[in-house]
Formats: structure tokens, sequence, C-alpha cells
């Protein structure tokens, strides 16, 4: 049941129960029309939980934990550019080594690519109770390897 009150406006007595049946058909797809413009920042109720795990908004948190690792990946790749030409250094990723014999450059936008495209696909679900692992176990890999290269600018200097 709704009550109306006048400082509040209307306030349910059991949140949890609906009043009204769900219009929506069907889930909210991954790609919408609302995720630009949409204003859903959170899945709201326990039982939609299990059924919708889209929202078309992300929280500025969220947006800097991808940013953090999106840079790590760019410091990376910079760091690495510079210990193969600079300390003779290897490329220990097999598909990566094959990019950087073909150009530095081809090395540089395959891995960002790659990046941020994982990432993109990470953002989309980030619902999902494996995602918010994904990106914490991605983001302590990150932040491992660049210590790693300041290590060895250490070492070499």
């Amino acid at each position: 049941m709704v009550q109306h009150t006048a400082d509040s406006g209307f306030k349910e007595e059991n949140p949890k129960r609906r009043q009204v049946p769900d219009r929506r058909r069907q889930p909210t797809p991954i790609l919408s029309r609302y995720t630009i413009r949409g204003r859903r920042k959170a899945v709201r109720r326990d039982e939609d939980r299990k059924r919708y795990i889209y929202v078309d908004r992300y929280s500025v948190r969220f947006f800097i934990l991808l940013m953090a690792i999106l840079l790590l990946g760019v410091a990376d790749a910079f760091f690495t550019l510079h210990h193969v030409n600079v300390n003779n250094a290897e490329e220990l990723n097999p598909i990566m080594n094959f990019f950087l014999g073909k150009s530095p450059e081809m090395f540089f936008n395959v891995k960002y690519i790659l990046t941020a495209l994982c990432l993109i696909v990470l953002c989309l679900h980030k619902n999902l109770p494996i995602v918010k692992y994904l990106l914490g176990v991605v983001l302590l890999i990150y932040i491992v390897i660049v210590l790693n290269h300041l290590y060895l600018f250490a070492l070499v200097s």
C-alpha cells in the first residue's frame, strides 16, 4: 500500500512488495538508447538483481577504476617500449612480441585497443560478481607490472 505524506510525497509501507505489475516485458539490454541518456544507476530490488543486471549510468568511482587500469596499461606499454629499445629487454608475451616486431606504434596501438575493449566489455557487465573480482585482479596485476618496470629503471640507473 502506498500512503501520501505531506513532507516526503509518497511512502511505501512495504518497499519490497510491488503494488503494480512489472511493466517491463524483457530485461534492459546491454546497449540501448538509455546507455547514454538513461537514469538507472543501480538495480534496486533484490528480485531484480537476479534478472536485470545492466544499468544506464555508472558511478564516478567505477569510472576512476577503469581509467586507472587504462592508464596503467598505457604506462606498461611505454615502459616496455623503453626497456626494449634502451636496455635490450624482451617482451615476454608472445602475441605482443609479434606486434612489437612489426613496429613500436603497432605494439602500442594494439595494447591500448585490446585493453580498452576488454574494459568496455567489463564495464557493460559490471554487476556480474565475477567482473568485480576480475577488475580488482587486473588492477593489482597492472600495479605489480608497473612497479616492476620502476624497479628495473632503478636497477639500470
